[in-house]
């Protein structure tokens, strides 16, 4: 969905994730000291919120605070000040309902805009302060299928998996995987392919395994009627092939049994 001409939005970062305000929300900024409990602006003490603590993120620097024009909202304190956009120039999405973000939901949608996905905060939803909890994994391991068909054979630790071919969409490798604060472990993040946004699962998660490490090849998977990305650590060559080991073969045309727990509240 491509915005309306002249909406203009704050671009800015906490706990190293890119974030948004429309402009016309931020009455003013001011710098600000990290450890700052509240900010006095035009000379008027107002409370001051950390994102990245309320988001569950790493501290970060909190150098710059936002005076919101509601009256009575606490100043936003945000690590890192990142321009105004036109987003005329945007492609702006709802979340996938997927991302099973805790209620009540600290974002209103997104927009990509130079090929990062930039979250728009609803500040009314962070004002309780503290950290917030993470949203609990609604999913499970998926069950092992049969052998069926042609198959793609990749890695992910020391699991070999095998995916049927009439299920892979696209393999995207180096996956550009944006992340969505407070989703739940395992769900990496959301993907932008075919100006959509897929929720991205770590394969661990589907095998009943830890979701360790970084996983970079994302296989973009139709199944099940769900269109969702599993990272995975590498693809194995045709000549290598399931080498003679043992295969996990999820069923992975069960991922919308996984997903479909996985929704706003």
């Amino acid at each position: 969905m491509v915005a309306s001409p002249g909406r203009r939005a704050l671009l800015f970062h906490a706990g190293g994730v890119p974030l948004a305000l429309p402009l016309g929300e931020v009455r003013e900024i001011a710098r600000a000291e990290r450890a700052a409990v509240e900010v006095r602006l035009r000379g008027e003490p107002i409370r001051a919120l950390r994102v990245a603590e309320s988001l569950g993120l790493d501290p970060g620097e909190a150098t710059f605070a936002l005076a919101l024009a509601e009256a009575g909202a606490p100043a936003l304190l945000v690590d890192e000040l990142n321009g105004i956009a036109d987003l005329a120039e945007a492609e702006v999405f709802r979340l996938p309902g997927r991302t099973a973000l805790p209620e009540p939901v600290p974002f209103r949608g997104a927009f990509l805009l130079r090929r990062t996905l930039w979250l728009e905060l609803e500040p009314g939803a962070l004002a309780g302060g503290g950290s917030r909890v993470r949203a609990p994994w609604a999913g499970g391991a998926l069950p092992d299928a049969t052998p069926s068909g042609r198959e793609l054979v990749c890695e992910r630790g020391s699991t070999v998996l095998a995916v049927p071919i009439s299920l892979l969409v696209q393999v995207v490798e180096p996956a550009l995987v944006h992340p969505v604060p407070l989703a739940p472990h395992g769900l990496r993040g959301v993907l932008y392919h075919g100006r959509a946004l897929h929720p991205v699962l770590d394969s661990a998660v589907l095998l009943g395994q830890p979701a360790t490490g970084d996983p970079r090849v994302l296989l973009l998977l139709d199944a099940g009627g769900a269109t969702a990305g599993v990272l995975v650590d590498r693809v194995r060559t045709v000549e290598e092939g399931a080498a003679g080991g043992p295969v996990r073969r999820p069923a992975w045309d069960a991922l919308d049994a996984v997903l479909s727990p996985i929704s706003p509240g």
